[in-house]
């Protein structure tokens, strides 16, 4: 794999486990270095004994105003960030609780929009940079069982597509990476008996995390004027 990714610097949100943490092996293998922050510190040392000297880990959960502030003050010279963090609950519409429902908008909308806009600032007065939002192909799709988080990943998408319009003018580049089922502990809250019947009785295999990474990698080594709005990724067979 080319090292030309040498010389960026990259943080990436969510990245204790899952998607996040395969994008931070990833980006170092291509040669990056990078801030990763979750709210799991055991995983982020696990991680960065993993992957060596180039990663720093940052501990703190992006819901909090004042973890927010003091890892943007840390990341603010970041030539890439990777938007990675979220939580899901699936179930009925009509079983979904309240707090289920507050904490998917809170983590999926409201902490991505604060980090990311913090972030901004510092690429607006640099004039470069590159987002890499991690939506979902529940972006542009609503199915039963996960109503409430494919109304966040449309928020999100939304968000995203802003950004593009509004940072472009900066010479900020803004991707969004939209996957399909990937198969992460993500799921791991979700208990109810529709879900989990739902989930055995799937005919295709999810995404691995890693290829979503490679997504992420991809849209990284971009050209400078070449900027790759959106990545959809889909299971084979799940179309």
């Amino acid at each position: 794999m080319s090292k030309n990714l040498t010389g960026k610097s990259v943080l990436v949100t969510g990245a204790s486990a899952g998607i996040g943490r395969a994008c931070v092996a990833a980006l170092v293998d291509a040669g990056a270095t990078v801030i990763a922050t979750g709210r799991r510190e055991a995983e982020l040392d696990a991680l960065a004994k993993q992957c060596g000297a180039n990663v720093q880990v940052v501990a703190g959960d992006l819901n909090d105003a004042k973890f927010v502030a003091t890892l943007a003050a840390r990341a603010k010279d970041v030539d890439i960030m990777v938007n990675n963090a979220g939580v899901l609950t699936y179930a009925p519409l009509m079983d979904t609780s309240f707090d289920d429902t507050e904490a998917m908008f809170r983590t999926n909308v409201l902490a991505s929009f604060r980090i990311v806009q913090a972030i901004a600032r510092s690429m607006i007065a640099r004039k470069r940079g590159h987002f890499i939002m991690m939506s979902s192909i529940a972006a542009r799709e609503v199915y039963r069982l996960g109503v409430i988080y494919c109304a966040t990943k449309h928020a999100l998408s939304a968000i995203t597509r802003g950004l593009r319009l509004e940072l472009q003018g900066h010479g900020i580049k803004v991707t969004e990476i939209a996957p399909g089922m990937v198969d992460t502990d993500i799921r791991a809250s979700s208990t109810h008996p529709a879900v989990l019947e739902a989930i055995a009785g799937r005919k295709f295999g999810p995404l691995t995390p890693e290829e979503v990474a490679d997504a992420v990698v991809f849209a990284a080594r971009a050209s400078p004027n070449g900027v790759p709005d959106l990545i959809e990724l889909r299971p084979l067979g799940a179309a």
